[in-house]
């Protein structure tokens, strides 16, 4: 299986050092070269930028794809390479992304996705982090989630 990731979900997981979730959850992730600028950019975080310079081994980066969807032009560079790249690759791909407009069209195109909330409920269930404490850092990084999707993720914890 493909695992995609946009931007936003590896800037908030760099600024709460909850990227080393995702090989475990996962074991390799891919990025588009647009994902990868993005990451670089001066305006990313620091915590982001300093891990993109020397990309883990579980991280591959791609070129974008050739033709993006005429579907996600609203979206940004980043957002729009990789449903594009998730789309290509259907039904063996998976989405990590959080933008409300970017899921929205996702899952209209039939995609598999997750977001970060996700992520940390499932690596809680494996008893690799705390919920709690885990929600606490991306709150504290302005993460932005709903009291109403907290809930609903929090349904999906086992005790």
């Amino acid at each position: 299986m493909l695992i995609v990731s946009d931007t936003s979900a590896l800037s908030v997981l760099a600024e709460t050092a909850l990227l080393p979730l995702l090989p475990a959850l996962f074991r390799q992730i891919v990025i588009t070269e647009s994902v990868h600028r993005e990451c670089r950019d001066v305006g990313a975080p620091s915590e982001l930028r300093a891990w993109i310079e020397n990309p883990p081994d579980w991280l591959t980066i791609v070129p974008d794809p050739a033709n993006l969807l005429p579907e996600v032009s609203s979206l940004d560079e980043g957002e729009a390479a990789s449903v594009t790249l998730a789309w290509e690759h259907r039904p063996g791909s998976h989405l990590i992304l959080d933008e409300k407009r970017g899921r929205r069209i996702a899952k209209a195109l039939g995609l598999s996705l997750t977001g970060v909330l996700a992520i940390i409920a499932d690596a809680t269930n494996l008893g690799l982090v705390d919920f709690d404490t885990a929600l606490r850092r991306l709150v504290e990084a302005d993460f932005h989630v709903s009291d109403d999707v907290i809930a609903e993720v929090r349904r999906r914890l086992v005790n």
